[in-house]
């Protein structure tokens, strides 16, 4: 049995979080205080964690956030929507809407239902603002959402979670390969560990002792530059794909199938065409930040990006990689970088910077071991990319009652005995 209800109605209580100047509140540990940018679709994203002081969290009690609240975003990707974690048993929030369901209704099923096509929808149909559109509180009081009995409710949250459990398993995995491939780079070429370093005589250059028979070079000899394509981003397929600065801002990876699109004349698009070994630096809002095509994609990049195409064999792609994510790297164009609201880094810049260049079979050596553990890495990402559309062709249909979670588990046990 189905009823159609308000949130209000089924919800303990549905606030907004803080709305208000935070710079001078941050700290460096404390009481973790989420934002829009930390809310993805079903999954708390803690790359970019902020954190306030226990005082200032006793002050704000009004946004505080509770395990099993559902935090909505409400502007710049509005109605994306997650379940505070058990993991977070303390928290607290900024411009967010704040979402805490009553025993008739279940968290999980609720997050569904805002990140369906439905959702989205909803939300998008009913933002209000003029300079900066947002979902307000009184809005989602007043939602009318379609439910289920409870037990209904929370076998599809348990179905369409699952795959999420999946998704997060693979993207530990992820973060595990990344943080082998940095520490097997600074272990390498910042501490000077390499295989047979200890036949290797250490000599002075401009960057301290490295080892003899490695070169020091300006990296702007090394590779050429070209500045990104100009246009407006769009969901619909109106063109290739559409690299921006916000897809690899938070991540030594490009999750393609998130990526947007943008129409480009036919001229144009053979110029900012992106190819397979194509690095791309950020050079403003994030300046330094960097991403690196890994598959045969037709993409194109955005103004805020510097492509980097190397123009010197005895460069290697993934070594460029790795030292243009790197502490030293990042350290340098932070500081070299201009502006003050908003920090940018031209591309005489971003390349002016010494490279440190390891004998060729070093190099050789690390470029092997580098692309098998990228390899992985793009399967991983493949595998959650299949598993993100398989649970959202699915949200819409369980949600719905088109497929009913008993005929859904008939078909499970059914697979399961074939494959058994």
């Amino acid at each position: 049995m189905r009823r159609r209800v308000k949130l209000k109605d089924v919800c303990r209580d549905i606030t907004v979080g803080h709305v208000g100047p935070m710079q001078n509140e941050y700290v460096d540990e404390g009481i973790p205080f989420l934002r829009s940018q930390n809310i993805l679709p079903f999954r708390l994203d803690r790359s970019n964690l902020k954190f306030i002081t226990e005082k200032f969290h006793r002050k704000l009690r009004k946004s505080e956030l509770f395990p099993g609240d559902v935090a909505v975003v409400r502007t710049g990707y509005p109605g994306t929507a997650c379940v505070v974690p058990t993991s977070l048993p303390v928290a607290n929030c900024a411009d967010l809407v704040v979402i805490r369901p009553s025993k008739e209704i279940d968290g999980y099923y609720l997050c569904c239902l805002f990140n369906s096509a439905w959702g989205r929808s909803k939300v998008a149909g009913s933002l209000v603002g003029v300079a900066q559109q947002h979902f307000n509180i009184g809005v989602a009081r007043e939602m009318e959402v379609t439910l289920p009995t409870v037990q209904v409710q929370k076998r599809i949250a348990s179905i369409l979670s699952a795959y999420d459990d999946l998704i997060e398993n693979n993207t530990r995995r992820i973060k595990i390969l990344e943080d082998m491939a940095q520490m097997l780079y600074r272990e390498w070429f910042v501490n000077f560990r390499f295989p047979g370093h200890e036949n290797v005589r250490m000599v002075e250059s401009e960057l301290g002792p490295i080892p003899e028979g490695w070169k020091v070079r300006k990296l702007s000899t090394l590779v050429k530059t070209q500045y990104g394509y100009t246009e407006s981003a769009t969901i619909n397929p109106v063109g290739p794909k559409y690299l921006r600065g916000m897809d690899i801002n938070k991540s030594s990876y490009i999750q393609w199938d998130t990526v947007p699109y943008c129409p480009i004349a036919t001229t144009d698009h053979g110029s900012y065409r992106l190819r397979v070994g194509d690095i791309v630096v950020i050079r403003m809002a994030d300046p330094g930040k960097v991403g690196m095509v890994e598959k045969d994609i037709d993409a194109v990049f955005a103004s805020y990006l510097i492509r980097l195409q190397i123009c010197d064999s005895s460069l290697s792609p993934y070594y460029l990689f790795s030292f243009l994510l790197s502490e030293r790297y990042q350290d340098y164009v932070t500081g070299a970088s201009t502006g003050t609201t908003r920090k940018s880094a031209s591309a005489g810049v971003i390349t002016d910077v010494p490279l440190l260049l390891p004998d060729s079979a070093t190099c050789e050596r690390y470029e092997l071991f580098i692309r098998d553990s990228r390899r992985m890495l793009n399967n991983l990402l493949d595998r959650n990319s299949i598993l993100r559309t398989t649970r959202d062709l699915l949200l819409p249909k369980l949600i719905s009652g088109e497929i009913s979670v008993e005929a859904f588990d008939e078909a499970a046990a059914e697979l399961t005995e074939q494959t058994a």
